[in-house]
C-alpha cells in the first residue's frame, strides 16, 4: 500500500501559553502535532475548514489553547493504566517476552483509549488492596484493574499471574455497571473504552420483569470520520455520536421519548455536543441531556477522527 502523501504543513503557535504545534495534511487524513506538560498530543482534525473560511494555523491555535483550557485539567498526578488487559508471551529473535496488551490512560506518549502494548515486561505483582496487578517495564509501571482482565485471552498464558485461578474465580464478570431508574437511558462513558463507549443501561418504565434491556454497540468505520452505534433489542433506542480528542458529537439521540442521561466514570473530563447543547462531564459526573445543564458558552473541541489513520513519517 502506498505512503499517503503530504500535501500540506501549517506552523502553530498559541501565544496564549507559548506552545509551538503543526498541522499536517495528508490528503486522507489531517493532524495536529504538539507537547504539553511533556506528553505529545496527536489529534486528528476537520480537514474541511479552509472550505468554512478558516486557516489550519487559526483551527490549531484555538483546539491548542481549548485543550489546555478544558481538556487537559487532570493530567497531573494521573497513574498509568491499562484496562480490558491481559499479558502475553511472544518470541523475538529466538528469545521469549512478555508483554502486556490494553487500552491504555495517563500515558506520557499515547492518547487515552488506544489500544497498544507495553514493552518487555520484568516484574508482575498483585496489589489485593487496590485491587489490580502491577505491571512493570523497564521505564513504566502499568495499573491493570483485576475486574477489567481479559480472562478469555489469559487464559492462554495462566502462569504469569501470581495464583491465577483464584484471582480468576474473584475478579471474572466484576467490572461494575452504573444503573438507573426505570424509565430513563443511561449512557455510561470512560476514556479507557474503545470509542469512549463502556455500557447502556434501560428498563423500560413499565417492565414486568424489571430486567435492563440487551443492547448493541458498534463502531462504523468510515474514511475520514468513524462513528458509534449503540441499539437495544426489543425497544426504540438509537443512540450515534461521532467520537472526537475527549469529547463526542450525537447525530441520533432517539431514546422512544425516555430522558437521556450521560455518566463518566473515565479519569479526564469528557464533553458531549448535544441536541440540547455541549455538556460537561467531569469523572463521576451523571447528567441529563437537557438545556439546563448545557455549558453557557461553546468551549473549541476537536472534531477531527478520535483515532485517526496512521502515517508512516
Amino acid at each position: 500500500m502506498a505512503e499517503p502523501m503530504l500535501t500540506e504543513e501549517a506552523a502553530v503557535y498559541s501565544e496564549k501559553y507559548d506552545i509551538h504545534g503543526v498541522v499536517r495534511d495528508y490528503g486522507v487524513v489531517t493532524k495536529l502535532f504538539f507537547t504539553y506538560a511533556g506528553k505529545e498530543i496527536e489529534m486528528g482534525i476537520d480537514r474541511n475548514v479552509e472550505f468554512f473560511g478558516e486557516s489550519y494555523e487559526d483551527v490549531g491555535r484555538s483546539i491548542i489553547d481549548s485543550y489546555v483550557t478544558n481538556l487537559a485539567s487532570h493530567e497531573e498526578g494521573r497513574k498509568l493504566r491499562l484496562h480490558y488487559w491481559h499479558i502475553g508471551e511472544h518470541e523475538v529473535d529466538g528469545k521469549m517476552f512478555r508483554i502486556g496488551h490494553g487500552i491504555v490512560t495517563g500515558h506520557k506518549k499515547f492518547s487515552d483509549s488506544i489500544d497498544m502494548h507495553t514493552s518487555a515486561v520484568e516484574a508482575v505483582h498483585i496489589d489485593k488492596e487496590e485491587g489490580e496487578l502491577v505491571l512493570t517495564t523497564r521505564n513504566s509501571v502499568y495499573h491493570c484493574p483485576l475486574a477489567y482482565c481479559r480472562f478469555k485471552k489469559q487464559d492462554e498464558y495462566p502462569d504469569i499471574i501470581p495464583d491465577y485461578e483464584s484471582i480468576k474465580e474473584r475478579y471474572r464478570d466484576k467490572i461494575e455497571y452504573p444503573s438507573i431508574e426505570p424509565g430513563k437511558v443511561l449512557l455510561v462513558l470512560a476514556n479507557f473504552c474503545d470509542y469512549y463507549f463502556h455500557s447502556l443501561y434501560f428498563v423500560p418504565e413499565n417492565s414486568g420483569d424489571g430486567k435492563k434491556l440487551e443492547f448493541s454497540g458498534w463502531p462504523h468505520v468510515g474514511m475520514f470520520q468513524d462513528s458509534y452505534l449503540i441499539n437495544t433489542k426489543g425497544y426504540r433506542i438509537d443512540l450515534r455520536y461521532f467520537p472526537h480528542y475527549q469529547n463526542i458529537e450525537f447525530y441520533s439521540e432517539d431514546t422512544n421519548g425516555c430522558p437521556l442521561f450521560i455518566e463518566n466514570i473515565g479519569d479526564v473530563v469528557i464533553y458531549a455536543k448535544t441536541s440540547a447543547g455541549t455538556i460537561k462531564l467531569e469523572p463521576g459526573d451523571r447528567k441529563e441531556v437537557s438545556n439546563e445543564n448545557a455549558e453557557d458558552e461553546t468551549p473549541i473541541l476537536p472534531s477531527g477522527d478520535l483515532y485517526p489513520a496512521g502515517i508512516i513519517e
